[in-house]
């Protein structure tokens, strides 16, 4: 054999080799899927009950790993729209979904009262819960899993504003929010304020994690969202300007304003802004193309008060 052909041969073994040694696919092989989007795992039964029950659609992507929950030490994981709860009975698992709705209504401070029986043409009434459910939303509840995925509703039809800062017609359930957009209904994104904060930050894209990782502790956080905090809009692209809004700070109070990037930066503003009479901050800020995608917060602090309002928000391309 000639010496071409000898170092031809040699060649093909050195790749193959360094191929053999390099770390295996991401993820998918394990039965674990990752997505870029958010830099968590969807593995196991929590994937296989997502697949089935509507996926990216009604739940969102993952934003947490699968964790032990302090408060009951079952498994769990959050997504954008809803929480995966696992529960194990003579070797075969279950899954639920946590009650995000009344989660997410007694951490604003909001609730509806009951409203008494109806009995009118396309209207049903739950006794349950002393609510109805009409329309659109009563088409997309009953065939998008109904009670088992979005539980019973816990308010009447209401008219909110929401993040992107105009108003919606919205409908609660225990377990989402229904919000009407045009024609269409859609899932306002609940657990991703109620998902615990340092869970948050996404991961690496191999390996995936061994197992449920623990909880851990939320005050380990350099900061955590709160609900008296917004930006908006929210996903906003790069090379854009933004409002943040934030309110319970001293009437007239100076309040500090700085970033916290993906990459673990912090970002001061070389100003100082002032809450109004009413207590409340409203700025804009920009961002730069050179700004990292991904998870970002901003933080502001009253000076005289003390009070820290901090919001969360996703830069995207």
């Amino acid at each position: 054999m000639s010496h071409r052909r000898w170092s031809g041969v040699l060649l093909l073994l050195a790749v193959l080799l360094v191929l053999g040694a390099l770390p295996s696919a991401p993820a998918q092989a394990q039965g674990q899927h990752y997505f870029p989007q958010t830099g968590h795992f969807l593995g196991g039964a929590f994937r296989s009950f997502w697949e089935r029950n509507g996926g990216l659609d009604i739940f969102g992507y993952p934003i947490s790993p699968e964790f032990v929950q302090n408060s009951d030490g079952r498994i769990v994981q959050y997504f954008e729209r809803a929480r995966f709860e696992l529960d194990v009975v003579n070797d075969q698992a279950f899954i639920s979904l946590g009650l995000v709705g009344r989660e997410y209504l007694a951490a604003t401070g909001q609730g509806f009262p009951r409203v008494g029986p109806v009995s009118a043409p396309g209207v049903r009434y739950f006794p349950e819960t002393g609510h109805t459910l009409r329309g659109q939303f009563l088409t997309f509840w009953q065939q998008r899993g109904g009670a088992e995925i979005f539980g019973l509703p816990i308010s009447e039809e209401v008219v909110q504003q929401l993040p992107d800062g105009q108003n919606y017609l919205v409908q609660y359930f225990e377990r989402g929010r229904f919000e009407l957009v045009g024609n269409s209904v859609r899932l306002g994104t609940l657990a991703s304020i109620l998902v615990p904060c340092q869970l948050r930050p996404g991961m690496a894209p191999y390996p995936p994690p061994a197992g449920p990782v623990p909880e851990g502790d939320s005050s380990a956080c350099v900061q955590q969202p709160n609900l008296q905090a917004r930006v908006f809009p929210n996903p906003a692209p790069i090379a854009t300007t933004l409002g943040f809004e934030a309110h319970g700070y001293k009437p007239g109070e100076r309040v500090a304003i700085w970033l916290n990037l993906p990459n673990g930066e912090a970002r001061t503003f070389p100003f100082r802004a002032y809450a109004n009479a009413d207590g409340l901050l409203l700025i804009g800020f920009f961002t730069e193309t050179s700004d990292p995608l991904g998870h970002w917060s901003i933080v502001g602090q009253g000076l005289e008060s003390d009070t820290v309002r901090v919001a969360t928000f996703t830069l995207v391309r």
